[in-house]
């Protein structure tokens, strides 16, 4: 009972006002011992919330949504998950033997924002499989934000619309992610073996990828101006908040765990779109993903393509981003409804 209480308050918002609370009782007690161990208790108390208050932001989810995305031929899909609704969204195939499109959003985006991206595997008569991650679009909040929930919950979603349509499936699929959507594609490259039933992975297009967490921590430190000397301090509650928010899922014990290749890496043909001026991720994401393909030898499957006039956000319409999709496409041998 004790441990289920423990993992409920780890994985909602209550955590520091119960601590405050209990704290509040407790300086309450001490300031009435005397001067000293009040002075001791105030310190205490302070320290305690700041750790509390800065972990959980930590987890904050985006406050402002994107649309739902609504269109002709677009049918919306709320799928139930462990965290509640997810909203997918389906846009039949028109060409018999097409495989299907899943593609996946980035932060403080929507499904909606992907239309432009998606428009040219519509054409060539693809089957598109689009989810909105939790707190976006339309699909319910959660009170703490991980990658590792949004997976799991984007997994859930694809096994029930699999199920529901099991055609969109069965002639293999291709994944689009953008930012934070490429990054939850490597961590699905990796628990690729929960989608049932497992699909024909043809490749991966991940653009301006985020590949690794360890680079947001420290910038969330940056912004919140966490001292260095209580910076492992702060880890080691967020890694705690983390495995209970994500309590069927084997414990991360290490940061280095949050980023490629131990969190995820494809292992089919994949084209990296990258804005060559990056203004939200910068080129550590990218040249990671280089990296480690490099040293898993598996480099001939990465197609690597950096665009000038690509930007991290805003370009949900490119015609540039477009050409260089079009062109991998037609390398890899993707048959289109025309051929």
């Amino acid at each position: 009972m004790i441990s289920l209480i423990w993992r409920y308050s780890q994985t909602r918002n209550n955590v520091l006002p119960l601590i405050f609370l209990l704290l509040a009782f407790v300086s309450a007690y001490i300031m009435a011992q005397g001067y000293d161990l009040a002075v001791i208790g105030i310190i205490l108390f302070s320290s305690i919330c700041y750790l509390e208050t800065v972990t959980q932001l930590s987890f904050r989810a985006p406050k402002r949504r994107k649309p739902i995305l609504e269109g002709i031929g677009w049918k919306s899909i709320p799928q139930q998950t462990q965290i509640g609704m997810v909203n997918s969204y389906i846009h039949e195939a028109t060409s018999s033997d097409a495989p299907t499109l899943v593609i996946i959003h980035g932060w403080t985006s929507a499904s909606s924002r992907m239309v432009g991206r998606a428009r040219q595997f519509i054409e060539r008569g693809w089957g598109i499989v689009a989810v909105d991650l939790p707190s976006h679009g339309g699909s319910d909040s959660v009170s703490k934000w991980t990658a590792e929930q949004a997976t799991t919950t984007v997994i859930e979603s694809l096994n029930r619309i699999s199920a529901s349509h099991p055609l969109l499936f069965s002639r293999g699929i291709c994944y689009y992610g953008h930012s934070m959507g490429g990054f939850i594609g490597l961590r699905l490259s990796s628990r690729r073996k929960e989608l049932e039933p497992i699909p024909n992975i043809l490749g991966w297009i991940l653009e301006s990828p985020m590949t690794g967490y360890t680079e947001i921590f420290q910038e969330t430190c940056n912004i919140l101006k966490i001292p260095k000397i209580i910076q492992p301090v702060v880890l080691w509650r967020m890694m705690g908040q983390f495995n209970s928010i994500n309590h069927d899922r084997p414990n991360f014990s290490e940061l280095n765990e949050t980023d490629a290749p131990i969190w995820g890496l494809t292992q089919e043909p994949t084209l990296l779109v990258q804005a060559a001026n990056d203004e939200r991720l910068g080129d550590t994401h990218y040249l990671r993903l280089q990296k480690c393909h490099d040293e898993a030898g598996t480099k001939e499957l990465l197609t690597s393509r950096v665009i000038e006039s690509l930007r991290h956000s805003g370009c949900a319409v490119h015609a540039d981003r477009d050409v260089v999709v079009h062109q991998w496409l037609e390398d890899c041998g993707f048959q289109s409804s025309s051929d």
